[in-house]
């Protein structure tokens, strides 16, 4: 869902009193601020005249103009690097004009324009101030989207499946996870099979998912094994998203399809666990190392309690401060790319009120390219929940609070993870194979399986203490991720089998085990009705198993007598629970 950010507010008090010292030229004009190496501020001709750099000698950095503006709080770099592949990471120290040293954690950056990203945030990062600092510059990697609403007043979900409508207003996940393919160098190894050609920016990329897939929500997991694998599996209990393919799966899709991508993307929660924002200091690991995020944030409620995040942006930093140990009080600011940000048509676009698919493709990459600083703050919602909240990033035209509620790591491009990760038995072809895996296991003492696991139940269902005596059901689901239905011509007269065994913890003996069948139909990128296992019970009797604590152990297609597109996802599941 798009997130629409209020204009920002004017410099900080601090930032034009420095400004004053500068050349202005005049109340509300521009000011160009020319930063050589060694940091000393001289006046600049206006970016893009002949002069604006001067040759220094032969151990100096060429100078970079760097272009204030006075009356909303962003800078303009002005560098002469250039947009494409090849990005480096930075992880070096910057003094602000109070004084105060920074640690910068970032990636996506060019040697161009490093220095002058570090000079930027040393005259204009302020750790105090409530609203965000842009920074522009045409070298970072940022697929911007282009309608608002897809011309419509109200959001209508799967109404834009024609892929001529070119709607994007839903598909900030596709724009956040773009950049993060392209900084992160994997994108740039892939062929784009709607062109023919090797994937020529972040844009590119965009544009790939924008023909692909529909104008609505998805998960990120999802769109990272479509790219690669071929598969699109939107799994229904994880969240509300409704994306779809225009078309069915084909062979053209999975554009890397030996490499299971499905192990490729790590999750780190940071409402549960708001301590692991420091993996955010990855982005700036040196070399090949380096990474950036996909972050999800979302807002408050009116009650001031944490909702479900609906925004997807791009994460390539951190400003900490190196002097404070806690994690809470050294994380500072955070370095984000949004799919918003001038994600509105107009007239500077120079396309006119009804332009092509080609117009908007060529609109959306002209945009400006920037990366946004917005200072972080922990706080506790109404349930004493902790989150961080992003100072600055709010709806246009209302009090939210902004929280960042997760940020998942896409690691840089790597000959060793794609080893790691090559499925050798499976089909590899998700669109003319089933795809199975284990889903959601818990344990209830109902004696009939829950009709819907992923509804209200998964806040209700789940027991872990049962009393001796009690029967002890495990409910799961078997998701099929491929493109054809699971029956019975697919079967071909064979079973879809399940392993299970139950250990006791304290002495690890097995208490019981057997073999589940499975053999109801499941359509392609979905999942079976409800199966449950009564684990504790011989006919119709339950067995009484002594009190302590147990695994339950499942295991899908051991003897893979039923051929899958990949079967590196058929792992052990387990669930634990204790009888009192």
């Amino acid at each position: 869902m798009s997130i629409k950010k209020k204009q920002r507010c004017a410099l900080s008090l601090i930032a034009a009193m420095m400004l004053t010292t500068l050349s202005v030229t005049g109340c509300g004009a521009n000011v160009n601020v020319n930063l050589n190496k060694t940091g000393e501020p001289s006046t600049a001709p206006e970016s893009g005249s002949e002069d604006e750099t001067e040759v220094g000698s032969e151990n100096e950095a060429s100078d970079t103009a760097i272009t204030a503006d006075t009356e909303a709080h962003t800078v303009h770099l002005n560098s002469k690097a250039t947009r494409g592949a090849g990005y480096i990471s930075v992880n070096e120290t910057f003094t602000d004009q109070k004084g105060n040293q920074y640690n910068l954690f970032m990636n996506g950056l060019k040697d161009e324009n490093k220095d002058a990203m570090l000079h930027a945030l040393s005259l204009y990062y302020d750790a105090d101030s409530e609203d965000g600092l842009t920074i522009y510059d045409d070298a970072f990697a940022d697929a911007e989207k282009y309608d608002d609403y897809a011309d419509s007043d109200t959001l209508i979900s799967h109404a834009e499946m024609d892929p001529e409508l070119d709607n994007d207003s839903e598909q900030c996940w596709a724009g956040a996870l773009a950049d993060a393919l392209w900084v992160n160098g994997w994108a740039e190894k892939l062929q784009n099979p709607i062109t023919g050609n090797t994937f020529s920016s972040e844009d590119d990329v965009f544009r790939y998912y924008n023909r692909k897939i529909t104008n609505d929500g998805a998960d990120t997991d999802a769109a990272v094994d479509f790219l690669f694998m071929g598969e699109f599996y939107m799994a229904p209990y994880n969240s509300m998203h409704s994306a779809m393919l225009i078309d069915q799966l084909s062979s053209e899709d999975g554009l890397m399809k030996s490499f299971f991508s499905s192990n490729l993307v790590t999750g780190y929660d940071l409402t549960k666990e708001p301590d692991n924002i420091e993996v955010l200091k990855h982005c700036g690991d040196q070399d090949s190392d380096a990474v950036c995020f996909i972050g999800s944030v979302g807002e408050i409620e009116s009650e001031g309690e944490l909702l479900e995040s609906d925004h997807a942006v791009s994460v390539v930093g951190v400003i900490t401060d190196p002097s404070v140990a806690d994690v809470e009080e050294s994380m500072k600011a955070i370095l984000i790319v949004d799919p918003d940000n001038d994600a509105h048509p107009s007239e500077d676009d120079g396309v006119g009120e009804n332009p092509t698919i080609e117009q908007k493709d060529a609109a959306k990459e002209a945009r400006p390219n920037s990366v946004t600083v917005y200072n972080l703050q922990r706080t506790k919602d109404a349930n004493d929940a902790p989150y961080w909240m992003m100072k600055g990033y709010a709806d246009e035209g209302y009090d939210t609070v902004m929280v960042l509620y997760k940020v998942e790591e896409l690691p840089h491009y790597s000959e060793d993870i794609i080893a790691a990760n090559t499925e050798t038995e499976g089909t590899k072809t998700a669109y003319d194979s089933v795809d199975l895996t284990l889903d959601l296991l818990f344990t209830t003492s109902e004696s009939e399986p829950i009709a819907d696991l992923y509804g209200d139940t998964l806040n209700t269902a789940p027991v872990t203490e049962f009393s001796s005596g009690d029967p002890v059901n495990l409910n799961f689901l078997i998701a099929n991720r491929g493109g054809v239905i699971l029956d019975e011509d697919y079967l071909n007269g064979k079973d879809v089998v399940v392993d299970w065994s139950v250990v006791r913890a304290d002495d690890g003996s097995v208490v019981a085990k057997d073999r589940f069948v499975a053999d109801e139909p499941i359509y392609y990128c979905n999942v079976s009705d409800s199966y449950m296992i009564n684990l504790n019970q011989d006919g119709d009797k339950v067995v009484s198993w002594d009190p302590g604590d147990y695994t339950v152990t499942l295991d899908l297609n051991t003897d893979r007598s039923v051929p899958e597109a990949y079967y590196l996802n058929n792992v052990p599941k387990e669930y634990h629970f204790t009888i009192k």
